[in-house]
C-alpha cells in the first residue's frame, strides 16, 4: 500500500515512542527531535532518504530504531546512486566520530578534579569528579563546534563522565549543577561505560549517582564489586551482556508501552539476559538511598546476589 512520506514517518515515529520533528526535514540530514518519554528532549532523530522515498527514525532514549518508505518494505529499493552518496556520509560519519573521540580526550585532560554541586545534591558532597567549566574551548571552531557547544545540556560548570570502550574515550557526559545530563553530540556512546570501582562482583548501573550509590551500598556489606555507569538503559543491555557474570542494577522506570508495557530499566535488562534487580518504587537506587537510606540499599542487593 502507498502511503505519503508524511503518514509514513509519523507511523514509524508512533512505533518508537518519537516525537514528529518540528524542523524541517532536509533529504539525507539527521535531524534531532524529542522523544515521547521522561526527560526526552532532543532524544530522538529521524532522516529522509536522499531519493524521499523512505527514512529512518531512531529513539536514542530507548535504543529502539524503526525504518519506513512509501512503499512497504518489501517493495523498496535504492537505487546505486543514493547507495553510493550514503557509503560517503558513512565515511563522514566515521571520520567525525574520531574528531569527538580527539575532542573527549581534550576535554578529560582539560578537567580538574573538584567537588561539584550534582554530586552534593545527590548525597555525595564530599565526592571528587572531573569538572569543566567551559568545555566549549576545546570544540574545533566552524558549524560543528557550534554544534557540539548548542548540544550541551546548560551552563557550566559540569561534571564530566568520560564513556570508554576498552583503554578508549569515545564519549562524554555532561551534567550540570541542577542534573541536567547530555552525553557530547556524535561521541559513540553503545558500549562504552565508565567505572568507579574494581572488585571481584560486576555491577552495571545507568547513571553516575546510582553507580555511586551501588557502591556504597555493596561497600557496606563489604562486597568487592566493579561498578560501571552505562550511561541509558539500553546500553546497560549492551554493557553486561559483554560481561559474564555481570549484575544489572536497573532503574525502576514506569511502563512503556513501546516496551512491552515494562520500564525502560527493566525491559533492557530483562534483554540482557543477566541477573538484575530494580528498586522497589520508581526511580533508582540514589532515588531509594536518598528516600530510604544506605543501608535499606544494601539489604535490597544483598537479597538480589
Amino acid at each position: 500500500m502507498i502511503v505519503t512520506l508524511d503518514d509514513a514517518l509519523r507511523g514509524a515515529c508512533d512505533a518508537v515512542g518519537v516525537e514528529p520533528p518540528k524542523r524541517r526535514l532536509v533529504p539525507g540530514q539527521w535531524v534531532r527531535t524529542d522523544t515521547k518519554g521522561r526527560n526526552g528532549k532532543d532524544d530522538a532523530a529521524v532522516l529522509i532518504f536522499d531519493d524521499e522515498r523512505g527514512g529512518m527514525v531512531w529513539n536514542h532514549q530507548t535504543g529502539q530504531s524503526q525504518r519506513f518508505t512509501v512503499n512497504g518494505a518489501t517493495e523498496y529499493r535504492r537505487d546505486p546512486e543514493v547507495e553510493r552518496r550514503q557509503r560517503q556520509r558513512d565515511a563522514e560519519r566515521l571520520l567525525q566520530q574520531q574528531e569527538v573521540e580527539r575532542i573527549c580526550e581534550a576535554v578529560v585532560r582539560g578537567c580538574e578534579t573538584a567537588k561539584h554541586p550534582y554530586l552534593e545534591r545527590k548525597g555525595f558532597p564530599e565526592q571528587l569528579g572531573l569538572v569543566c567549566n567551559d568545555p566549549a574551548r576545546h570544540f574545533p571552531r566552524g558549524r560543528f563546534g557550534e554544534a557540539l557547544a548548542k548540544a550541551l545540556p546548560g551552563e557550566g560548570p559540569f561534571l564530566v563522565i568520560p564513556g570508554r570502550i576498552g583503554q578508549k574515550i569515545t564519549t562524554v557526559q555532561f551534567i550540570t549543577a541542577d542534573g541536567a545530563k547530555k552525553n557530547i553530540l556524535r561521541g559513540h556512546m553503545t558500549g562504552a561505560s565508565h567505572r568507579i570501582a574494581t572488585g571481584a562482583q560486576t555491577w552495571v548501573c545507568e547513571g553516575i549517582a546510582t553507580a555511586m550509590s551501588v557502591r556504597a551500598a555493596l561497600k557496606l556489606l563489604g562486597v568487592s564489586a566493579t561498578v560501571l555507569s552505562a550511561f541509558s538503559a539500553s546500553n546497560v543491555e549492551k554493557v553486561a551482556a559483554g560481561i559474564p557474570g555481570a549484575r544489572i542494577a536497573a532503574d525502576h522506570d514506569a511502563p512503556n508501552e513501546h516496551l512491552e508495557g515494562k520500564g525502560a530499566g527493566e525491559f533492557y535488562a530483562r534483554r540482557a539476559g543477566r541477573p538484575w534487580t530494580m528498586p522497589p518504587a520508581l526511580g533508582d537506587f540514589n532515588d531509594y538511598h536518598q528516600a530510604e537510606g544506605l543501608r535499606a540499599v544494601a539489604l535490597h542487593l544483598r537479597g538480589a546476589m
